[in-house]
């Protein structure tokens, strides 16, 4: 897609939503800078590209561009640095430490490198951060709170959690307001929770269905909104959330939710009555958990296994 053609789709895709330049833009370029990319005026960030396509729900899969060294850098960096976020997440000792110093690392380097009125990349950082202190343990949920709301107004100046279906998100402001509503779950605070992620849910199934090669922030969603209605005791609607979050890791290629999504149906397949089912679901997530090397993962569904069904795995 040409830099003309890209801008006229960007405008058309606007107006189509009834927003103006600034309401799209917003947090991430100037008002100026999005009219000249609609005109073909301007070559945009790729980073700015994506965000503008994202918050629009439209695909951009068929956007090449020409990435130029800094830009390669950045995308190599960001890979890098979430990849180890999930191994720290995932792993056992030396393994984890070893991941969180590289991540570490990694965010400094990624921080050296940042153009600073790339706000996007900013925010990234900022996420990232928040997330491996949270990990570590070095911020309580309520300090990760603050810290995220802080990171999300980076970009969405006037966000409000109550009112999230108000603005428009990219991939990653989706992924923060769910690390919020988390956090608000490990605060104990489960009605809060479940309040975003249900709104979360409603905004991406409404918003995102075209944006097909990341699932739209789908997979992501629907396991912690699954998870937080099983907390809750709400069975039957955490295994319906959950079975659709299957359907769309198997759709869109995110295995990394996968195991996830089938252990939370095995128990709550347990708790509706029937065991024979869950039983099978167990053993299914079991051999997910290994094949992703999610270790600790796997460890809480042995624990789960035998309190409910008296499992033994290996």
């Amino acid at each position: 897609m040409e830099l003309i053609f890209l801008g006229d789709y960007i405008r058309r895709r606007r107006e189509n939503l009834g927003l103006t330049q600034r309401q799209l833009c917003e947090g991430i370029c100037e008002p100026m800078t999005i009219s000249r990319i609609e005109r073909g005026e301007q070559t945009p960030r790729h980073n700015t590209v994506i965000a503008l396509l994202e918050r629009l729900g439209a695909p951009y899969d068929r956007y090449f561009t020409l990435l130029s060294k800094d830009e390669l850098k950045l995308a190599a960096l960001q890979r890098e640095i979430t990849s180890a976020s999930i191994q720290f997440q995932q792993e056992r000792e030396p393994e984890r430490s070893q991941a969180h110093t590289y991540a570490l690392e990694k965010l400094a380097e990624l921080e050296r490198v940042r153009e600073p009125d790339d706000n996007i990349t900013l925010q990234y950082i900022q996420s990232a951060r928040a997330s491996l202190r949270t990990l570590e343990g070095s911020i309580s949920p309520e300090e990760e709170i603050a810290a995220l709301l802080e990171v999300i107004r980076i970009t969405v100046p006037k966000f409000d959690l109550e009112r999230i279906e108000r603005k428009l998100y990219t991939l990653e402001e989706i992924r923060i307001i769910n690390q919020i509503a988390a956090a608000y779950s490990n605060c104990g605070d489960h009605k809060k929770a479940a309040g975003i992620f249900s709104q979360l849910h409603t905004y991406v199934k409404e918003h995102n269905q075209e944006l097909t090669r990341s699932g739209g922030g789908l997979p992501l969603v629907a396991f912690n909104y699954a998870r937080e209605l099983d907390i809750r005791k709400h069975y039957e609607d955490a295994l319906d959330i959950a079975a659709e979050g299957r359907a769309a890791c198997v759709k869109y290629g995110h295995y990394q939710f996968l195991p996830g999504l089938v252990h939370i149906m095995a128990e709550c397949r347990h708790f509706l009555g029937n065991d024979e089912e869950s039983a099978f679901l167990y053993h299914r997530a079991y051999h997910l958990y290994q094949e992703l090397g999610h270790t600790i993962n796997c460890d809480a569904l042995r624990e789960d296994a035998k309190k409910h069904l008296n499992i033994d795995f290996p």
